[in-house]
């Protein structure tokens, strides 16, 4: 192997393993950022109203209406929108099959227990497998609980009675939410889209300008390249939720998000490339796409419109013998197109659609995982519902919840949810102990409690609008406080619900931890280095496409699958940390050595897109044993890659092919002399970029056989 240095990207963040490192996390995930308070206090002030609401109207099981709009409150006002629609439908869904199916098994026992098993199976199933996930999720959970009405109400009507009242409850819980979020300091979708594209248009011109010498901090090219683009469809598909107007222009908003991925990606493949001295030339190119980068980020920082003057196309293609001007070629090229999508008629560009849509996943009907992990759950969860209704202990039914809403794909995330179950429910049900034990027996009128209850939403949203890692905690948090603190229509201060929901929390998670990790056991150890094989094999499919024509969507379908890939296989590693039964010195260096691949297989895929966008048969044909040795290079890429995807998987050695004695021969066919000087120079820029491409697949193989 050979030792040239090659740069890669940066390793992400490593999961707390230990007090000091877990304090020090806990305090970025508390602290302030720009919008925390002012969304804390939009949800504070959702909850009052909702709770003044229920007090008024006397409205039952006030604390659920209440808890439901931290369920709901996110960052833009048409996500919560989006969210209370969905959770709406479910809710509607959830309740009506239900009520149709305890017509019939509402005195059958026998009967209610399977259709309950088959409910919580359906909402599993669906978790997993359908696009809206949380939609088919809900349905399930609300179907599930309500068939357990019966064991506790036993009189019919009342029961019926009962089940209608939570469609008031929720309802009023999501109204609260999302005309909080629409009409308190409302963050609309389509200025934080904005945000993301100007981001990654500034990331692009540090980049530029760190190769002409002009700016010497790092870009984040390079962490924005890795992010993909998930984040910005969302916001797209909120934006046009948001402003109906805007969907017309659907497909030009779509096209620059695609086009601002492409352009960020190609600077972070700048930033990789060793630093060379630019020739006049070049120089001068680079100073122009500098200045169109500055010119789209103007137009996109005031109004998603045109520059003034009519918009320049991208140019000529980029000449050159350099690694660097195939690159500089793509960044030329991707500015013209945003120029054009920019301009004054809003015009469309050519460009693949950012992404497909379908009411499943490709794979819903074919993989057993989604079936098993289905079944494990639906056990899980009549588990705890024969324990439950072994011991006649209607109040530990949160045992149930748990099981349903902890279970996931992985036995790390399984275990990581729960954790973070228990610990909002331990703070939440502490708030409530002492404010029953303190503040409860002082309190004379509805001011009190509303004091009481801003104090504690304040407390569970401000950790609830954090980070992923935490926000489930504050969801709990709130729901624990809330059950202790709004018992009724008056001050109340028994302590017996905080004692049950605890217990029955306990129960759910050790009854789910036990059969994810004995049935079937899927363990994010594992999953994370089969997440990073499919991203290999994605990036091994792009550099299999030999047809030109194809190259643009196979390259935007590869860049979209590995993006997702690598951040499975990151996600993975950090709920890796909570797997049982993994010693910590030995899962730390796993989850490290995955960090440092996925580093080097991006930093690979870089180059590659750099390559597979270079438009080098455009212009005089290429000599045919030119033609044949650079065939022959990429498919003996695409094996590497493909080797070193089993290699992770399964941790065979397998036999790479040399990648040097198939650059050797392309190097000695461009040196045979070609007739076109443009062409000549397109196929020195490949060389270079070759050059390039060689040692980080031997770094990549060589760090995972290490």
């Amino acid at each position: 192997m050979s030792a040239t240095p090659v740069a890669s990207l940066p390793l992400p963040a490593r999961t707390p393993a230990d007090p000091a490192a877990l304090f020090a996390f806990l305090r970025r995930e508390l602290a302030p950022f720009p919008g925390r308070m002012v969304a804390t206090f939009r949800v504070v002030v959702a909850c009052v109203v909702v709770l003044v609401l229920c007090m008024t109207l006397r409205i039952p099981e006030a604390h659920l209406s209440v808890w439901m709009v931290t369920r709901v409150s996110m960052e833009e006002s048409s996500e919560s929108l989006l969210t209370g629609l969905v959770f709406v439908v479910a809710l509607t869904v959830g309740l009506a099959i239900p009520l149709v199916l305890l017509t019939f098994a509402m005195d059958a026992p026998a009967l209610r227990f399977c259709l309950m098993a088959t409910m919580a199976a359906a909402g599993l199933f669906l978790r997993q497998t359908f696009v809206i996930g949380a939609l088919g999720f809900v349905i399930g959970l609300i179907g599930t609980l309500s068939m357990t009405v019966p064991d506790f109400v036993p009189v019919p009507d009342l029961a019926v009675r009962g089940i209608l009242w939570l469609w008031s409850v929720f309802a009023l819980g999501l109204a609260g939410a999302v005309a909080a979020n629409l009409l308190i300091a409302r963050k609309d979708p389509e200025a934080v889209l904005r945000e993301e594209l100007v981001a990654r248009v500034h990331a692009a011109e540090d980049a530029i300008g760190r190769r002409l010498g002009t700016r010497s901090a790092e870009s984040s090219a390079r962490e924005l390249a890795r992010a993909g683009i998930a984040r910005l469809l969302l916001l797209l598909k909120s934006a046009d939720v948001a402003h109906p107007s805007l969907r017309s222009r659907h497909a030009q908003r779509s096209a620059l998000v695609t086009l601002a991925d492409r352009l960020v990606s190609s600077a972070a493949a700048l930033e990789l490339l060793p630093p060379t001295p630019l020739g006049a030339g070049e120089r001068a190119r680079f100073e122009r796409v500098a200045a169109d980068c500055a010119e789209i980020r103007r137009a996109l920082d005031g109004v998603l419109v045109a520059p003034s003057e009519p918009a320049a196309d991208g140019g000529s293609p980029a000449r050159g013998g350099s690694g660097i001007v195939p690159v500089l070629g793509e960044l030329e090229h991707v500015a013209g197109l945003m120029r054009q999508a920019l301009g004054p008629d809003g015009a469309v560009v050519d460009v693949p659609p950012a992404g497909a849509t379908g009411l499943f996943v490709p794979d819903a009907l074919t993989n057993p995982a989604y079936v098993r992990y289905a079944l494990k759950g639906t056990l899980a969860v009549m588990i705890c519902y024969v324990l439950q209704s072994a011991v006649d202990w209607p109040g530990i039914r949160t045992c149930i919840v748990t099981c349903l809403i902890v279970a996931l794909g992985s036995e790390g995330a399984t275990v990581e949810k729960g954790m973070l179950r228990i610990s909002g429910a331990v703070v939440g049900a502490a708030m409530g102990f002492l404010t029953i034990l303190f503040v409860v027996p002082r309190m004379e009128s509805i001011t009190s409690l509303v004091l009481v209850v801003a104090a504690g939403t304040a407390v569970a949203a401000w950790v609830l609008l954090g980070s992923p890692r935490i926000a489930y905690a504050g969801v709990q948090i709130a729901f624990a406080f809330y059950v202790c603190v709004i018992q009724g229509f008056g001050p109340n201060w028994y302590f017996y619900t905080i004692r049950d929901r605890l217990i029955g929390i306990l129960l759910g998670n050790a009854v789910i931890t036990l059969v994810f990790h004995w049935i079937w056991p899927v363990r994010a150890a594992d999953a994370m280095w089969t997440s990073l094989a499919s991203a290999i094999r994605a990036m091994a499919r792009l550099a299999g496409v030999s047809d030109r024509a194809g190259v643009a969507p196979a390259a935007e379908s590869a860049r979209l699958q590995a993006a997702h890939d690598f951040a499975a296989a990151q996600q993975l590693a950090d709920q890796a940390a909570f797997e049982p039964g993994d010693p910590s010195d030995e899962g730390l260096a796993a989850r490290d050595r995955l960090q440092r691949a996925a580093a080097d297989a991006q930093s690979v895929f870089l180059t590659q897109l750099a390559i597979v966008r270079q438009p080098l048969e455009v212009g005089p044909p290429l000599p045919h044993a030119l033609g044949d040795a650079m065939r022959s290079f990429d498919a003996a890429v695409a094996d590497s890659l493909d080797t070193i995807a089993v290699r992770v998987v399964n941790g065979a050695a397998g036999t790479l092919p040399d990648l040097r004695v198939h650059l050797a021969a392309v190097a000695d066919q461009a040196a045979a002399g070609i007739a076109s000087r443009h062409l000549s120079h397109d196929v020195e820029a490949r060389v270079a970029l070759y050059r390039e491409l060689t040692p980080r697949i031997e770094r990549l193989a060589a760090g995972l056989a290490a």
